[in-house]
């Protein structure tokens, strides 16, 4: 059984309100290993993106622990976790979050050059990474000229650039039609697999949790398999 790369024990989450504290997960736990698809669905409002969030050490935890390929999170500070996170990790959100004025392949390696270093190999990655998804054609086009599906691809291509051993996909397709969402989580799984990277998805969508290796809900706080449909 390969080492998990993403292992969550007993994550709690609540938020204060008016009638006292909102319980939004409930000793939550999960693991991840290399390669695998895990899909987690649930009612609106049921902490599917708060889950995905704590899971990426974006947001803090009640109590609980968090590791990343071995690293437990949860005991360093803000700073070492970013540093892990950007090692690890690749996020793609809903919303594309592109940005307007750069290029496909800018954007694509945006993340580098604010840190300052766009060497010759990350160039030649994110070509590799931007024709993989059907865009190697489209390498100058700044979002503005791109389609929804087009621009999902582009983050897709920027959350794989550093070859992370975990993604995270946030309602990636929420903003697609169905059959541009469909072809978006396709090419989701097939470079999460090609590359090895674990993936977890969190949708709305009954079919494509559906397409992944495991599938769950997140119900009252608590992860448990979803039922076959």
């Amino acid at each position: 059984m390969p080492a998990p790369i993403l292992t969550a024990t007993g994550l709690a989450k609540s938020y204060p309100t008016p009638s006292g504290d909102l319980a939004v997960l409930r000793e939550v736990d999960l693991q991840v290993t290399a390669g695998e698809s895990v899909s987690i669905r649930g009612e609106s409002g049921s902490g599917k993106t708060t889950l995905l969030y704590c899971l990426a050490g974006l947001e803090p935890v009640d109590r609980g622990e968090l590791h990343w390929d071995g690293h437990n999170v949860t005991a360093l500070n803000v700073g070492a976790r970013a540093r892990i996170r950007a090692k690890i990790l690749g996020f793609v959100f809903q919303s594309y979050h592109l940005t307007p004025e750069l290029d496909a392949l800018e954007n694509v390696l945006l993340a580098r050059r604010l840190a300052g270093r766009v060497r010759p190999e990350d160039e030649s990655r994110a070509r590799e990474l931007l024709a993989r998804v059907g865009l190697g054609g489209r390498l100058r086009h700044v979002p503005g000229k791109l389609s929804g599906g087009e621009a999902q691809r582009v983050a897709v291509a920027r959350a794989l650039l550093n070859r992370p051993r975990l993604l995270l996909a946030d309602e990636p397709t929420g903003n697609l039609d169905e059959r541009t969402a469909k072809e978006v989580i396709n090419l989701l799984l097939r470079l999460c697999a090609e590359e090895n990277t674990a993936l977890v998805l969190v949708t709305h969508h009954a079919g494509f949790a559906a397409l992944t290796r495991r599938a769950l809900r997140l119900e009252q706080g608590v992860l448990a398999s979803a039922p076959q449909s």
